[in-house]
């Protein structure tokens, strides 16, 4: 029973520190999102977009915004997965995985229109 409680400490403990050592960085994300010019389409904090058809981002659930920047990074695209628009894949082809997950958790966290709840707490 003590190693079995041991294990499970053990693998907690790996759990944790993988999850902290890739946490999201607001402001990494925010640096990423003023040199991309994000606000030339979207608009000043993220939600004010220049076009109907543009999206509020401000506020958006964080994971969604971290997917759905993964999607236009794909390199084939099928119906079920990946997003075809041919300015924002240009736009996040320069970005590694880290980078999208700190893009994601700055825009989730201003406040907008679409402003939900932290998702991690």
């Amino acid at each position: 029973m003590k190693r079995m409680t041991a294990s499970l400490t053990a693998a907690a403990a790996l759990v944790a520190f993988v999850g902290s050592a890739h946490a999201a960085d607001i402001k990494k994300g925010e640096d990423l999102v003023n040199k991309g010019g994000c606000i030339a389409c979207h608009g000043a904090g993220l939600d004010k977009p220049i076009a109907p058809n543009y999206p509020k981002l401000a506020g958006q659930y964080q994971s969604y915004l971290f997917h759905a920047l993964q999607q236009y990074q794909a390199k084939h695209q099928t119906p079920l997965y990946g997003r075809n628009n041919a300015i924002m894949s240009g736009m996040v082809a320069q970005y590694n995985t880290q980078d999208l997950q700190d893009i994601a958790a700055y825009i989730a966290s201003l406040k907008g229109d679409l402003y939900v709840r932290d998702e991690m707490h």
